[in-house]
């Protein structure tokens, strides 16, 4: 929270105005406020509220004020301590308090004079009108007069600063104004006396001395002081009239101040800070729009400011002397150069240089700053750019896009209106937005500029056009339209460099060097000598330059670097690529993506299952943009590819986007007989019957599953496979068991000597011999299956193992079921197989449900059912509702049983069968016995009118408190 009394009085809280409305209530805040961090006494406060004449009932309305005031301000802001209250507020949470820290710094010796002056500046920033001036309890207006004599104190001390500095018209005109509002004070009047007598203008300093004299002498009958008698004197000598030779070191052109609040970049902040203490230059670096002349402007105390975007692309270093020179108020003296003079001033200039916008003139910056730098004087350079200057000695700071909590903070903030204050969900869309707007704050603020004519969701939903969206209707042209931010930095890029920008657009995530080689090069004929190509053995070179000019993330100094684009550079890279070279590099970029998918998908069977799901999440956008350009491009072999290749990764990791790329495939296998015909289309139906199956249509997944083995060449094929173990998981929820075992055992024997194909489908046998009854072949297999998969080292095989033995051994040795069941969750998540790791919750759930205490059952279940829907598995989810049936009905939540029971009976995509379906039967009935007919038919009625997901939602709630699952 912050209060501020110089002006009006104002709070705030994380940068949000609380509006304090009632002069007795403000009274009482501006009372707490002048004694923030200390106790003040209940009759003080009273006395300062209601003046001489307080109500009969004053205590309790000074309660009721109070009371009104910590609803504002929140509870914990104000305090009730004996004798009184404490606004509990560390100092510099006011602004007086503030303002006074800072003049105490300026005050400070050993300061130089351009920090000084900055620190003044800063002070004098924070006044909006005259302190305290709607309050007149007399400590108020002892506190306003002691403050306004601060203020006063402290613009003769600007003043002066600005004279160490040599800015005498800015110090003379600051000075007139406030001899004209205070004409009693000489400080005031000797300074500008010295002011205009060093600015060479001799009479008008000396009838500023003859006009005070006169006034001390005809309205108060006083002479002058000894220190203006003096002063006088050397004005008649002229011994002030002696201007420095190379002119006035003033600030110069500035960046307009900022009507808008300084949002995030505390680290950069003090960064930037610190390197100042011990480095004389400094660059922040960083792509257009992300803030970098905004951060130099907040954290760099600038006591000059030479912005040098208005120089033409390329300009020669006398230009960007003449800019520097110009902010630094300096003019051609007769006999000498602007260099001269500039080279001059900087040997005994104290303060902080801003070189502002370099990239466009990066040599001649670089060659004046480092001439600017060689004297051993006490000036600073702070450059902003696109890319480093590259001087010895430069520290550079990257200044990144922002977090995305700074980003959603910046949008809020610059939403033009009044009193915005999004809902949960439309700030949900925000994040999104400033997702897809890189957390850049230039494209931020215009966006968010938006808000009013559009909604959230409507700029949402048309960022694709972003830069015919993101336009302002005013300032620098430069910063007008997101566009032409951009357009800025590729026009500064060499032809090569610009035509590899273009190229590496197709990559949609992160990206390697390699794969910019293997996409993005020309094949160049031998000795072809033509700037704009780009052959491999050029890449790197033309990529550190792109990172170099912020084009490009850093790639991190270890290991594979990885580089980045950002998502407002990719789209403009896309338009601009022309649509036959989009093609050809998008086609390569595909392939590229097929190749890595069908390497991936032997990974995954391997030791290393983690490595490689971890890389496939990292490239899965680019996975997703291969695909969609395959399917648009009516691209048969890279379609069956990238879908048959990650048919096992969708599955088990329940990613029902990439299984669908299956049942795109198949849509097409309809009507093109490339597609139809493929090797690996086999796999890509047994994608499609996956996502049936998580789906709960189950009489479509195994149409799928019988069509893909067909498609594969029948069970005796090795490519039908995938297909036939689709199948058997399809019939084992039916309750077919005996096609179940067929299948999985057809595909155990087409596995031939593949370690982890044959533990799958020995796991299968597993369950369905189990699941039929036959526990001495359900546990034989198991534990082959599991010691297989151990052999194996793939945690996949070993999980899925793992999980089958707690199944088969469930009702036979219910400790050791729990302890494999426990074993498979934890690797299974280990390894990022939620699949698995949800069988085995599942099944640990049921077990304990019948054989354990049912209050710990009853938490795991509810986990169980919020895992199910969090991953969408309807499927699955009806076996996990109804292994819940019966321990509701063992904890007497009968009506909760018989109306989860009538759910499932309408929703449930196959009937139960063996001994989940007997176990159901006994719950039921007991829950019968206990029912009346009516309670029984409204129950039955309750559940029959919700859908699966509705009474997966209520179980939820009703377990374990209101909290309903993610859609």
């Amino acid at each position: 929270m912050e209060l501020g009394i110089l002006g009006p009085l104002v709070v705030s809280r994380d940068g949000r105005p609380i509006e304090v409305r009632g002069e007795r209530q403000r009274a009482l805040l501006a009372a707490l406020t002048l004694r923030a961090g200390t106790v003040v006494p209940f009759d003080r406060l009273v006395d300062e509220v209601f003046g001489d004449e307080p109500p009969r009932d004053a205590r309790n309305a000074l309660q009721t004020y109070m009371a009104r005031l910590r609803q504002a301000l929140g509870a914990d802001g104000v305090l009730t301590r004996p004798p009184g209250y404490l606004l509990d507020l560390p100092p510099d949470a006011v602004d007086a308090t503030r303002f006074g820290a800072l003049i105490a710094r300026a005050a400070e010796r050993g300061v130089a004079a351009g920090d000084r002056l900055a620190l003044l500046e800063e002070a004098l920033g924070l006044w909006r009108g005259p302190a305290l001036a709607e309050f007149g309890f007399p400590y108020a207006q002892a506190e306003a007069a002691r403050l306004t004599e601060l203020w006063l104190s402290a613009r003769e001390e600007r003043a002066a600063a600005l004279l160490d500095l040599g800015d005498t018209a800015s110090a003379a005109a600051d000075l007139e104004a406030l001899t004209v509002a205070e004409p009693w004070r000489e400080r005031a009047v000797l300074l500008l006396v010295t002011a205009l007598a060093r600015a060479g203008r001799t009479p008008e300093a000396l009838a500023a001395c003859a006009r005070h004299r006169d006034r001390l002498r005809e309205d108060l009958g006083l002479d002058p002081s000894p220190e203006l008698r003096a002063l006088h004197q050397r004005v008649l000598r002229g011994e002030l009239a002696q201007a420095p030779l190379t002119g006035g070191a003033r600030r110069g052109p500035r960046v307009p101040a900022r009507p808008t609040s300084f949002i995030g970049r505390d680290e950069e902040s003090r960064m930037l800070r610190k390197s100042l203490a011990q480095e004389r230059l400094i660059t922040l670096v960083g792509p257009g729009g992300v803030g970098k002349t905004r951060l130099a402007e907040h954290a760099c105390r600038a006591t000059w400011w030479a912005d040098l975007a208005p120089l033409p692309p390329g300009a020669d270093p006398d230009a960007v002397v003449r800019a520097v020179a110009e902010a630094a108020g300096l003019t051609q003296q007769p006999g000498g150069t602007i260099a001269d003079a500039l080279y001059g001033w900087a040997a005994a200039a104290e303060g902080t240089l801003v070189l502002d916008n370099c990239e466009h003139v990066l040599a001649s910056s670089a060659a004046v700053a480092e001439r600017l730098l060689t004297t051993r004087s006490a000036l600073r350079v702070v450059a902003t750019s696109r890319e480093r200057l590259g001087l010895p000695g430069e520290r550079v700071i990257d200044v990144p896009p922002l977090r995305e909590d700074q980003a959603v903070e910046l949008f809020r903030d610059r939403v033009p209106l009044a009193g915005y204050a999004p809902e949960p969900q439309s700030l949900r869309t925000i994040e999104l937005i400033c997702r897809a707007l890189d957390h850049l704050p230039l494209a931020i603020e215009l966006a968010a500029a938006r808000i009013g004519t559009l909604t959230a969701d409507d700029l949402a939903a048309r960022l694709d056009a972003r830069f015919s969206l993101l336009r302002r209707g005013h300032g620098e042209d430069r910063h007008r339209t997101l566009d032409a931010v951009v357009c800025w930095s590729f026009d500064m890029l060499g032809p090569a460099e610009q035509r590899l920008f273009l190229r590496l657009s197709v990559f949609a995530s992160a990206f390697d060097l390699s794969a910019a080689e293997t996409v993005a090069v020309d094949d160049a004929p031998d000795g072809a000598a033509d700037p704009c190509l780009v052959p491999r053995e050029r890449v790197a070179d033309l990529m550190a330059r792109l990172v170099d000019r912020s084009m490009l993330t850093r790639p991190g100094d270890a290991g594979v670097g990885r580089y980045r684009m950002l998502e407002t550079l990719r789209a403009y890279a896309a338009a601009r690529l022309a649509p036959e070279e989009a093609r050809r590099i998008r086609r390569r970029h595909a392939e590229m993506m097929a190749r890595f998918a069908e390497r991936a998908e032997r990974g995954l069977t391997g030791r290393d299952e983690l490595d490689w799901v971890r890389a496939i999440d990292e490239r899965m956008d680019d996975l997703r943009a291969a695909w969609t350009w395959a399917r648009d491009a009516a691209d048969a072999d890279l379609m069956v590819r990238l879908a048959a290749a990650l048919a096992r990764y969708g599955y088990w990791r329940v990613r029902t986007d990439i299984l669908g790329w299956g049942s795109a495939v198949v849509e097409a296998a309809a009507t093109d007989a490339a597609v139809a015909g493929h090797p690996r289309i086999a796999r890509a139906y047994a994608a499609a019957a996956g996502a049936a199956y998580v789906d709960g249509r189950l009489d479509r997944a195994l149409e799928l599953a019988r069509r893909g083995v067909e498609a594969g060449g029948g069970d005796d094929s090795p490519r039908a496979a995938t297909a036939l173990e689709a199948l058997s998981d399809v019939m084992l929820v039916r309750g077919d068991l005996d096609a179940a075992l067929a299948a999985s055992s057809a595909q155990t024997r087409l596995a031939g000597d593949d370690p982890v194909e044959r533990a799958i489908g020995m796991g299968n046998q597993a369950l369905a011999h189990s699941y039929a009854g036959d526990d001495a072949a359900a546990h034989a297999l198991a534990v082959a299956a599991a010691d297989l998969a151990a052999r194996s080292g793939n945690p996949t095989a070993i999980c899925f193992t793992r999980f089958t033995e707690g199944e088969v051994l469930a009702d036979l040795r219910p400790g050791d079921a729990d302890a494999a069941l426990v074993e498979a969750e934890d690797v299974a998540t280990r390894v990022g197989n939620p699949f698995v790791a949800c069988l085995a919750l599942s099944a640990r759930v049921a077990l304990r449900g019948r054989h354990g205490p049912p209050a710990p059952a009853t938490e795991l279940f509810r986990e169980a059912i919020l895992r199910w829907r969090r991953l969408g598995n309807r499927t699955l989810l009806v076996t996990a509702l109804r292994n819940l049936v019966p321990l509701l009905a063992r904890t007497a939540r009968d009506h909760e049983a018989a109306a989860l029971a009538a759910t499932l009976g309408r929703a449930a995509p196959a009937e139960p069968y063996g001994a989940e379906a007997g176990r159901m039967t006994q719950a039921l009935d007991a829950v019968r016995a206990r029912l009346t007919e009516a309670e029984l038919s409204r129950a039955t009625r309750a559940g029959a009118s919700r859908t699966l997901e509705e009474a997966a939602d209520h179980v939820i709630a009703l377990l374990g408190g209101t909290r309903s699952a993610p859609r």
